[in-house]
This record gives C-alpha cells, sequence and structure tokens, in this order.
C-alpha cells in the first residue's frame, strides 16, 4: 500500500542494537551528549524514522533493562550473533502482516540520521518497490541506512540460511537500487571513541 497523501510507501522502522560494542568499549545504542542534547543514539535513529513517517518504530537485537527509557518495542534477534543479515530479517518476520510494504533499517550507532535522507529511500523505494534501496555514498553502499521491501523477506532468510551474512554480498541475489545524493554526515557511524565528534557520555 503506497499513501497517496506522501508518494512514499507505508512503512516501519526498525533500528539494529545486537552488536557488542567491544570496540566503542560501551553501549553503542545508549551513547549520549550535550551535542544530541542528552538523547542516545538509540533515540536520534528511533526519532529520524518517525519523522520520515513510520508507522512503528522497534528495536532489534536485544531486550534489556537498560533500554526501558528508550520506550521501543524491542525484538530479540533471531540468529543473535550472525551478523546484520539476521537483525534485517527479524525485523521484517516480527512487520511482515501488518499491512506495510517496507521496514527502513538503520545502525544504532549513526551520529546524524536524518528524515531528510529517509524520505530520499523512500521516494526511490516508492519508484521501484522490488527493490532494497541503498544509499552510495563515497562510493560505499551503506547498507545499515537502507530500505527493504517486505515482499524479499523469503529471498533473504533463504539467503540467510544459505550462509550469508553480510549485507554487501546481496546484489547478485536480490534487486538493489543505489540512490547518490545522501548527505554523507547523516550515514556516519562510530565504531570507536575516536569516531565521536563530541565527549562521550553513557546513559546505561
Amino acid at each position: 500500500m503506497i499513501r497517496e497523501h506522501s508518494g512514499q510507501p507505508d512503512f516501519a522502522g526498525a533500528v539494529l542494537i545486537g552488536g557488542t560494542s567491544r570496540r566503542m568499549g560501551t553501549d553503542k545504542a545508549l551513547l549520549a551528549s550535550v551535542e544530541t542534547g542528552g538523547l542516545s543514539l538509540l533515540r536520534l535513529a528511533a526519532d529520524a524514522l518517525h519523522g520520515a513517517g513510520a508507522r512503528e518504530v522497534i528495536a532489534v537485537g536485544r531486550s534489556e533493562t537498560s533500554l526501558s527509557a528508550e520506550d521501543l518495542r524491542v525484538i530479540p534477534d533471531l540468529w543473535a550473533g550472525e551478523g546484520p543479515l539476521g537483525g534485517v530479517v527479524t525485523a521484517m518476520s516480527e512487520l511482515d502482516g501488518a499491512d506495510l510494504t517496507h521496514v527502513v533499517v538503520l545502525a544504532c550507532d549513526l551520529l546524524a540520521p536524518s528524515s531528510t535522507s529517509i524520505r530520499l529511500l523512500l521516494k526511490a523505494a516508492a519508484e521501484h518497490p522490488d527493490h532494497v534501496v541503498v544509499p552510495l555514498v563515497a562510493s560505499q553502499h551503506e547498507w545499515l541506512h537502507a530500505c527493504w521491501p517486505l515482499l524479499l523477506k523469503d529471498r533473504l532468510e533463504e539467503a540467510f540460511e544459505s550462509g550469508v551474512r553480510a549485507p554487501r554480498s546481496l546484489p547478485d541475489l536480490v534487486p538493489v537500487l543505489e540512490v547518490a545524493g545522501i548527505d554523507p554526515a547523516t550515514t556516519r557511524d562510530a565504531d570507536v571513541p575516536g569516531d565521536l565528534p563530541w565527549t562521550v557520555s553513557d546513559r546505561g
């Protein structure tokens, strides 16, 4: 179903929180600072998804009391510790049948997620509803800032069960549409403390 008033797919959002944050040394999902208005990176991603029109936003990967303040429904990863593709399929499985056509999946460690960037993906998804829509930034695919059609769930699950773990292996298996012109700042993530442009405050 396409929303006639917006020209974009009816979608939900999912933020992947299943990583161990080993290189960061603290839970990346709950990192916050004065520069983020005291909001966690998880909350920034969720707010960007809501701002783009997501019907619902879920967090996928683990369920802990430390996440209770984030006010998000948390879905345990069906394949914990098996990489991000498993988290994508988990999100699609949870949302399948909810009268949605797409899920936009973001990493929990994006420093400046943007509703504007997400809407650019949704616009492309409306025109190519059977494609995974992925930003192409500095010649790199940003798979953890992508729009996934729910109709590909079974094919992605088959790929996962056959051993595929990294989304970068998918272009040979599913239709993929690259979107240029996405603001690089909105897809930038943080893996280690040196990636952070501000002083860390861990709310966990």
